[in-house]
């Protein structure tokens, strides 16, 4: 599947704001066809409202609009909430370049659409997907981008760059609520720049911020045998990866964990091979992988407590 020649500059990407996988799809596209339009969202209702905005004025602007979306794994909602930001533009073209397993009334709804164009690889990340739509493989720079997608989105974190990169990337997210970063980076991930001053000066901050959050995450990590699986909860800070809060817990014996973030987000996670984080996650509304998935809930639960998003969790499984 190679769509190099399919495009215009004109392309706008859209990716996933909150990681390496995401970041790097977006490098990959300005690296294969030199796009200026980036977005970077994430899944909840706000941030996609934002989106659609976006949209909707650029084909206010433009009679055309070619989007090509990765990795990001969509409700219904998230679907029709585009389709409308699109309903000012007289041609438009969609592809979207996936790893996750997405729900099938969402496969569905897009393919009705009838210009949404899917690739959906589930063996390889969103970015190793991005590269092999664009033909990318032997480009140099290309490699680096590709193996630290790999190596965070299936939390190996072999690379000494992957645990930093991180906690730069959501640093500049959730603490400074800082995007244009984001897409700059995307833009230094294309030219080859995995490290500079700045992303160093950055890390330096949010290391501070990161052992302040693990230190109380560390304390709060709670065990519950939920419908046969044993589950860890941790509630954390979104500044913190998921991985990386489930490896500073440092609790071995459990099937799944639901790590619980402020924002209104919950990953799961798997530590049993017999669990499917997948499933679990499309019964709270999300999606995702086998291994790892994620959901978002209301955040008036999240702000009841713990035991209240217990509750909320089991009742839904």
């Amino acid at each position: 599947m190679s769509g190099n020649a399919e495009f215009s500059r004109d392309l706008c990407v859209v990716s996933h704001e909150e990681d390496i996988d995401g970041i790097g799809s977006a490098a990959v596209t300005i690296k294969g066809i030199k796009v200026r339009c980036v977005y970077l969202t994430g899944y909840s209702k706000d941030e996609w409202l934002l989106l659609s905005k976006k949209i909707d004025k650029r084909c206010q602007e433009k009679a055309s609009i070619e989007l090509l979306i990765t990795d990001l794994n969509p409700n219904v909602e998230m679907i029709e909430a585009l389709d409308r930001s699109l309903a000012r533009c007289k041609d438009k073209r969609v592809v979207w370049i996936d790893h996750h397993v997405w729900r099938e009334d969402a496969l569905l709804k897009a393919r009705s659409l009838g210009y949404i164009e899917t690739h959906i690889d589930r063996s390889m990340t969103a970015t190793e997907n991005v590269i092999r739509y664009f033909g990318l493989e032997e480009v140099a720079d290309i490699s680096i981008i590709a193996y630290l997608s790999r190596d965070t989105d299936y939390g190996l974190f072999s690379h000494p760059l992957s645990e930093p990169l991180t906690d730069v990337i959501r640093y500049s997210l959730y603490r400074k609520n800082d995007r244009k970063f984001l897409v700059k980076l995307a833009r230094k991930f294309s030219k080859g720049i995995i490290w500079d001053y700045e992303i160093d000066n950055i890390w330096a901050e949010a290391k501070m911020e990161k052992e302040k959050i693990l230190e109380d995450l560390r304390r709060n990590a709670v065990i519950r045998d939920i419908k046969g699986y044993r589950a860890l909860f941790l509630t954390s800070d979104p500044m913190i990866s998921s991985k990386i809060a489930i490896r500073e817990a440092g609790v071995k014996d459990y099937d799944v964990a639901f790590i619980i973030y402020r924002n209104g987000s919950v990953t799961i996670a798997r530590g049993s091979k017999n669990v499917n984080c997948a499933e679990i996650a499309m019964k709270l509304g999300g999606g995702g992988h086998p291994h790892i998935a994620g959901a978002q809930i209301d955040k008036k639960v999240i702000e009841a407590g713990l035991e209240e998003v217990i509750k909320y969790i089991a009742e839904r499984l």
